[in-house]
């Protein structure tokens, strides 16, 4: 790889010429030699350009070997080789004329276009592929970090050169609709695409950081299937209890937990459980993530003023049985919702909380009265998501003692725990998939008197904890002892301070 190839040393072969257009070989300033058992030999001054490899490779369904060469020496060889009818260069004149006076960052953006397309689709496939949920593009101050996470986890992906990071921010830019001349203000946007067959939203946020602009695409698979109530991974006892609260004919319902853990997949749940045949069911969120039949679903528009409070004060004029609202964020729209509870609705949302117990504190933080939250609200359901331990590679495992420690265990309590040692369809992990764990807090007489008086969230937990309510942490150790998921996972994701 370090020998540098004259001119003299390069001889192409017909067949390997007719695999790569002049256009193509042009723009990648690259020449190829010989093709041998699905390998094409290639010249080229950047051997060590993986993007470039890769986007030649996908263009020939071949193996690359390069060659290092000048780029005098490959400008010299696609003269002498490839025949004057197939030499026109990529942009002619009058295009490049009429581009330059567009700007040099336009200029750049169409010269790069090719390979940003490829980058862009190759990220995208390979998220998808590995079930990423997001695709962190970072920069630092000599490469470019390419990071997925999965199953909840960031890994590393991919590391490239810098000089990748304007086109590749300005592609992700003209596929959300953003304005690629700002890099100033943070943006957002989303754009669909179609990977092997199915449909995804992406939806995109940049950022401007000290060494260039920050991009997370987030990929929501469209049109998946609903998972139904009992395979959301609730214990028989949490099963009935969601079971009555969704009976109930009025009533605020919230799920809560970090973005990400699974909140509005347990609602949609519920709402496919209830009687949809007798009763309007009206749901505003951000986005739809879920279709469901015979349900009025409304997408919130922030910039064209429909917002969650906009969008729930109108819904209540449709004469709604039963309605979602995406996300309580204000005070507004948690006043309506509180309102609409106490005038017959079954009125299900979300909040971002630590625990079921801080819930009704942070209602009443938020600016509701006490007495309201205590009369409205009936019952809390908080989640986390915890990784599964891969069935492939599933072997019994004694969790370190410290791990046992926090979480109050013994290690002579008879239990068997699980761990996976890591194979090629975990990706050496240990985990593969996500699963839910819960907290289900249905509010009684003592917790809305306890509500009423304000009391903290500690001592609501008390009283919870009194009348026999299992916490997040102990379904986590619970779902442990199955062999679902293990104690690291408990501890790394679900387990809370008291």
């Amino acid at each position: 790889m370090d020998e540098i190839y004259s001119e003299h040393d390069i001889s192409p072969e017909e067949r390997a010429l007719a695999l790569v257009p002049r256009r193509v070989a042009d723009r990648l300033s690259i020449c190829p030699v010989n093709v041998r058992s699905g390998v094409l030999t290639v010249a080229m001054s950047e051997p060590e350009n993986i993007l470039l490899l890769d986007e030649l490779s996908r263009l020939t369904n071949c193996k690359i070997a390069p060659l290092r060469a000048t780029s005098d020496v490959i400008k010299r060889c696609l003269l002498r080789y490839y025949s004057d009818d197939a030499s026109a260069p990529v942009l002619d004149p009058a295009g490049l004329a009429t581009v330059s006076e567009e700007g040099p960052d336009v200029l750049s953006t169409l010269v790069n276009e090719a390979p940003a397309v490829t980058l862009v689709n190759s990220l995208l496939e390979e998220a998808i592929a590995q079930r990423a949920s997001d695709v962190h593009i970072e920069a630092h101050p000599n490469k470019l970090l390419v990071r997925f996470r999965v199953d909840g986890v960031m890994y590393d992906q991919r590391s490239l050169p810098m000089e990748y990071h304007a086109s590749l921010i300005s592609r992700i830019k003209i596929l959300s609709k953003m304005d690629i001349a700002e890099h100033r203000l943070p943006q957002d946007g989303r754009f669909d695409g179609k990977f092997h067959g199915q449909m995804f939203d992406v939806r995109v946020s940049t950022v401007p950081a000290i060494h260039g602009e920050t991009a997370v695409l987030r990929i929501l698979p469209k049109n998946v299937a609903l998972l139904r109530l009992p395979e959301l991974g609730l214990s028989k006892k949490q099963l009935a209890m969601m079971e009555e609260m969704i009976a109930r004919p009025y009533g605020m319902i919230l799920a809560t937990g970090p973005t990400g853990s699974g909140k509005t997949t347990t609602l949609c749940a519920c709402l496919a459980r209830v009687d949809r045949a007798s009763k309007n069911v009206i749901t505003i969120e951000d986005p739809v993530e879920y279709q469901l039949p015979r349900v009025t679903q409304i997408q919130i528009h922030p910039k064209a003023g429909l917002t969650f409070a906009v969008g729930l004060r109108h819904i209540l004029r449709q004469d709604p049985d039963v309605l979602m609202v995406g996300e309580i964020r204000d005070l507004e729209t948690l006043v309506m919702a509180i309102q609409s509870s106490l005038t017959g609705h079954l009125v299900f949302s979300t909040l971002h909380c630590n625990d079921a117990a801080g819930a009704p504190v942070r209602l009443v933080d938020m600016g509701a009265e006490s007495f309201l939250v205590a009369s409205s609200l009936a019952a809390v359901v908080a989640q986390r998501l915890v990784r599964r331990i891969c069935p492939n590679c599933k072997e019994p495992h004694e969790p370190p003692a410290a791990i046992m420690e926090r979480l109050e265990l013994s290690a002579s309590d008879g239990h068997q725990y699980y761990l996976g040692r890591g194979c090629q369809q975990c990706r050496g992990t240990g985990y593969r998939g996500m699963l839910a764990v819960f907290e289900i807090l249905a509010i009684n007489d003592e917790l809305r008197a306890a509500i009423v008086n304000k009391a903290t969230a500690s001592e609501i937990r008390r009283i919870a904890r009194e009348s026999g309510l299992p916490t997040l942490r102990d379904d986590g150790i619970s779902k442990a002892r199955e062999g679902i998921t293990s104690l690291q996972e408990v501890v790394r994701s679900v387990y809370v301070e008291e």
